[in-house]
């Protein structure tokens, strides 16, 4: 099932809450006051484009026309993020190997956090619940100027853009192109109509926080929660793929149609984990269905009530692999 007129409807609306702030800014409303709100309003409309317009159109689930999808699918560039290492990341790794440490990247974190049991415990790690929110607002910046840098290098290394048929020549220029457009357009054009540069760079460090923050906390919530399992290669081997994905990932505030609407459906993360090929605008209707058949069969189905209680659940998580051996 693609998208119907819901999806389009949200797709303006999220392009509006982020570039109408921006355009503000650019036409002079450029005081300290009002740079930190415009920007800050930018951020949250960042945060939505890429949980709604961008996350549906990499997943091919907009239309059946591919090339529409590449092309709503490019609003990620937007987000100072790179189409194909995102599609590796997140469609072929995180979706096939939810939770698996060593194959899932969306776990993976260096040293900086130990999400899974099996990863090495630090004693810095005794106070990750403190410090993770201040390092989730480096989440774009990360992929503005890291991440995709070399996820490139690392995913060409281990074939996965071969596999996928793409070009190592096109992903580095779009890569590079995009990083320019980012840059062009949040940065260098607001100096050419004359902004501050000190403005122009507050202004982009509150849009990259406030959307690092958004993206970081509600991806976390769907999968980095103690209700959510953390199987090892040798467990999943024993586990149909349908009961890895409910076992692995956790829906919140699923009733409050707020948080549906602008996290672009993601808080029902099990739906989306068992269809992803199914347009987020359907999740709510099938919700019911996978609950009563996952109980029909006696398998998982996380999931918290509310928005706060997730949160609590993954700080709770991230509190227990702090001190916990594996």
């Amino acid at each position: 099932m693609f998208a119907d007129y819901r999806y389009y409807i949200k797709a303006v609306a999220n392009l509006a809450i982020y570039l109408v702030p921006f355009v503000f800014f650019l036409i002079g409303y450029q005081s300290f006051g009002m740079t930190t709100l415009l920007w800050a309003i930018t951020g949250f409309g960042m945060a939505g484009v890429g949980m709604n317009l961008m996350h549906d159109a990499l997943h091919n689930t907009v239309t059946r026309n591919e090339w529409i999808n590449r092309k709503i699918g490019a609003s990620i560039y937007m987000l100072a993020g790179n189409s194909y290492t995102w599609r590796v990341q997140h469609n072929m790794k995180h979706h096939t190997h939810t939770n698996v440490d060593g194959h899932d990247d969306d776990i993976e974190t260096g040293s900086m956090f130990r999400f899974h049991p099996s990863q090495e415990l630090k004693p810095k790690h005794k106070y990750q619940h403190i410090y993770a929110p201040f390092a989730y607002t480096l989440m774009t910046w990360k992929w503005l100027l890291e991440k995709d840098f070399k996820q490139v290098i690392n995913y060409n290394k281990s074939d996965l853009f071969k596999a996928k048929d793409q070009s190592l020549g096109m992903v580095w220029t779009k890569l590079i192109v995009g990083k320019g457009f980012h840059f062009g357009v949040f940065y260098v054009l607001p100096m050419m109509l004359g902004a501050p540069w000190y403005m122009v760079l507050w202004g982009n460090f509150i849009m990259h926080i406030m959307a690092g923050f958004i993206l970081s906390i509600t991806f976390q919530l769907a999968h980095v929660v103690d209700k959510a399992e953390f199987p090892t290669e040798e467990q999943v081997a024993k586990t149909s793929i349908l009961e890895h994905q409910l076992k692995t990932t956790a829906n919140f505030a699923t009733k409050n149609w707020l948080v549906t609407w602008y996290t672009g459906g993601l808080n029902f993360q099990v739906e989306h984990h068992l269809f992803p090929t199914i347009n987020h605008v359907h999740y709510p209707k099938i919700a019911e269905i996978v609950r009563k058949t996952a109980a029909e069969f006696q398998l998982p189905y996380n999931e918290y009530k509310t928005t706060i209680s997730a949160i609590k659940g993954h700080f709770r998580h991230l509190k227990t692999m702090g001190m916990q051996p594996a």
